[in-house]
């Protein structure tokens, strides 16, 4: 790291803590109030996360962590993944095809394809959910959502380049509890949320929890007349604790959850090259540029299930804890689109995935006196079976008759076989000052067997034969291996100033393109120092906060459109620094506001690469060029007013977001980019004391239009620039009944 950087970090640091101090002293013998809400929003209250794998206070853990409360996703309207990257700062999302692009400071994932692996890990009660397509379901009776910002390659392992998302659903009470919203908006929105829990006999207690959601979708297929990006969505949740003992937990949970709607389909924004005209246009065909409709000769289906079956045991040894979880989860997806853009049937995507993962994690965790340790491991099997493409293209993208043909299919069965071992150990050298280090080695092997076709000699048949193209079909495998150091000091200058600086490595596996012969891409590692300083005065009712981080980043693995194929290779190195401050406060008891603003430089260095738009210009020194989905400046707003009156509680909340300019290219193509835009949105909640709410809410009050995720496709077909929009203004009324 440029000491220069450092030196910058620094000060920053040192001009928080001095703001800090004298309120600090004043305050030093308050102790901060507990609170039901998230930190990251709503009110100044401190709230316990594991985000470290054990118990800390928000304010008091040495990292990155944004935390948001159930209580607060439900007054947000944040009920999936989507929805929270407008409530965490220097966090991103889209989606294409039904995958997930997850970014956190800049980085993320861009692929398009199936079988590829995410840079953000994703976790849902403690099980890595490994498919971008199965993270994409609704979260539902979270007791709390903790996004780790920067690398997790110690607890976390695996693909946490960028950082992890994990999502802590509720347990079953030991006494009996439960609630039921439903709502309705416009779009015909209907939701309705419930769940029941509390004990079943004397050792045993028992939850069980369901999601619904029927919309009608955002816009028109103009060719057909249907709906589009609508969602018909039910996921349910149970789960059974059985405690035999004071000491010994055994937790069961088996989730469901399926999707059958017109979601995802590609919207047209412009043509990428301006010298080349769209084909779909040139044939006469028609395309809404920058519109919520599409034309398209077929409706985007997406078709998902998943489900999973969790056993999480926990003993509490008296020298140590132990916790082991074991997981087998499914995944099923089938999405299909048009990628020309145009109502002309030039071609369409099926994209498929089946995969079946199996997982086993091992903890200890122990503590004497000033010291504290944990070790672990884990095993990961994941085997995707006929994952891949299928993309029937009319001939006349050829200069033959206009016929759709058999064309492009890459299929194959991926597997992955993982293994892992962690430890960290934490010593308190003062009562002030405490150092911690550790590490982890991963092992990875990936397999694959599969094939490739591009034939123009058939016409279309589904399910027709496979002629597959030399030196198809391939079996290949190859493995991966490395080891992710992390230490941490940590500054407790009294209790309203903590203060803390890391070095952290990450570590993101290397795979294969289904279809695509070639080697197998290399994986991509990560460096990280971040220094922060988190003070809480005047008895908790101000907290502001400071980080400040530097990235080198190498192997940097790019996905690029190559002709009619889509791959993934290592191509840059990147160098990304930062500055996030976040400013909560509550000046009378039951009014708070705050915000908070990110600031991030995140730019290629050493990457030589061609534009698939412009061949001719040959390889192009990307150097300098900003990384997809990293805005350089973004920042929250938000104030929230909470009152008693009489036997009722008003809650009224407004909330502003505001992202910078967006490349989704390493290009830096205006044209493939999203300019700076804001989003409001706005509660009214009335709550009774016997239970009874209700609630309006508007979101996107502003009907801002913007662009989610987009790329741009093939030159086949003229190189149409497609992606997906943030969802527009959407309203509605909520009642809700609380045991």
């Amino acid at each position: 790291m440029k000491r220069s950087a450092v030196n910058k970090w620094l000060l920053l640091a040192g001009v928080a803590l001095s703001a800090g101090s004298a309120q600090a002293e004043q305050a030093a013998s308050e102790t901060v109030r507990a609170a039901d809400d998230g930190a990251s929003g709503g009110t100044t209250g401190d709230i316990v996360v594991t985000a470290l794998r054990r118990e800390t206070t928000l304010q008091k853990t040495p990292a990155a962590v944004a935390a948001i409360s159930g209580e607060d996703l439900q007054a947000r309207g944040i009920s999936d993944i989507q929805d929270l990257a407008t409530a965490v700062p220097s966090v991103s999302f889209g989606q294409t095809i039904g995958q997930a692009h997850i970014a956190v400071r800049g980085i993320g994932s861009d692929v398009v394809t199936a079988g590829q692996d995410p840079r953000v890990a994703f976790y849902q009660d403690g099980v890595y959910i490994a498919r971008p397509g199965a993270q994409l379901g609704g979260m539902f009776d979270v007791d709390r959502v903790e996004v780790l910002k920067g690398p997790q390659g110690t607890l976390y392992g695996r693909n946490a380049t960028g950082g992890a998302v994990s999502v802590v659903s509720r347990k079953p009470t030991d006494t009996l509890e439960g609630y039921v919203r439903a709502g309705y908006g416009n779009y015909d929105a209907v939701t309705l949320d419930g769940a029941i829990s509390g004990p079943i006999a004397e050792t045993l207690t028992a939850r069980i929890a369901g999601h619904y959601e029927h919309r009608d979708g955002y816009g028109r297929n103009l060719v057909t007349g249907h709906d589009i990006d609508n969602k018909r969505e039910i996921a349910l949740r149970g789960a059974i604790a059985w405690r035999p003992s004071e000491r010994l937990e055994l937790l069961t949970t088996i989730d469901y959850f399926r999707e059958s709607d017109n979601a995802f389909g590609l919207h047209y924004f412009d043509q990428g090259n301006p010298n080349v005209q769209v084909l779909g246009l040139k044939l006469g065909g028609l395309a809404a540029r920058n519109s919520r409709n599409i034309y398209s000769d077929v409706d985007p289906k997406a078709r998902t299930r998943s489900w999973g079956i969790t056993e999480e045991i926990n003993f509490d040894a008296d020298w140590a804890k132990l916790r082991s979880i074991t997981s087998y989860r499914k995944f099923k997806g089938f999405y299909l689109t048009d990628i020309d853009g145009t109502s002309v049937q030039l071609a369409y995507d099926k994209l498929f995935e089946n995969a079946k993962q199996f997982s086993q994690e091992v903890q200890l965790d122990g503590e004497v006196d000033r010291f504290a340790w944990l070790v672990g491991a884990l095993y990961f099997h994941e085997k995707n079976d006929g994952a891949g493409s299928e993309i029937p293209i009319n001939s006349v993208v050829a200069g033959g008759p206009f016929s759709l043909r058999q064309a492009f299919l890459s299929i194959g069965d991926l597997k992955t076989e993982s293994f892992s071992a962690y430890a960290r150990a934490s010593f308190d050298v003062t009562d002030w000052f405490k150092l911690t280090a550790g590490g982890r080695y991963n092992w990875e092997k990936k397999s694959i067997s599969d094939v490739f076709q591009f034939d123009f000699s058939r016409p279309y048949v589904p399910g027709a034969p496979i002629i597959p193209i030399p030196p198809f079909p391939r079996s290949t495998s190859d493995s991966f291996s490395g080891f992710t150091p992390s230490a941490t000091a940590e500054l407790r200058l009294n209790p309203s100033i903590f203060a803390y600086f890391t070095y952290s490595q990450g570590f993101k596996s290397g795979g294969y393109n289904i279809g695509v012969a070639q080697a197998a891409f290399r994986p991509e590692k990560i460096k990280s120092y971040e220094a922060g300083v988190k003070t809480t005065t005047f008895g908790g009712r101000l907290k502001a906060n400071l980080i400040g981080f530097h990235y080198n980043y190498t192997n940097l693995q790019v996905s690029q459109v190559r002709g009619q194929s889509t791959l993934v290779e290592n191509a840059a190195a990147a160098k990304v620094d930062g500055i996030e401050a976040e400013l909560i406060a509550e000046p009378v008891r039951g009014f708070s506001f705050g915000g908070n603003l990110s600031y991030l430089d995140a730019k290629y260095k050493d990457f030589l690469s061609i534009d698939p738009i412009n061949v001719a210009a040959g390889p192009q020194d990307l150097s300098g060029n900003r990384l997809t989905q990293a805005p350089k400046i973004s920042y929250a707003l938000f104030a929230q007013g909470k009152w008693n009156i009489g036997d009722y509680t008003l809650t009224l909340r407004g909330d502003y977001n505001r992202i910078g300019l967006q490349y989704f290219t390493p290009f830096n193509n205006p044209i493939v980019a999203q300019d700076a835009y804001g989003v409001g949105s706005a509660l009214a909640r009335i709550e009774s004391a016997g239970g009874w709410s209700v609630e309006a809410y508007v979101r996107n009050i502003g009907n801002t239009k913007a662009i989610a995720q987009t790329y741009v496709s093939s030159g086949m077909f003229g190189f149409p620039v497609l992606g997906a929009l943030i969802p527009p203004r959407t309203y509605g009324l909520t009642l809700g009944y609380k045991l």
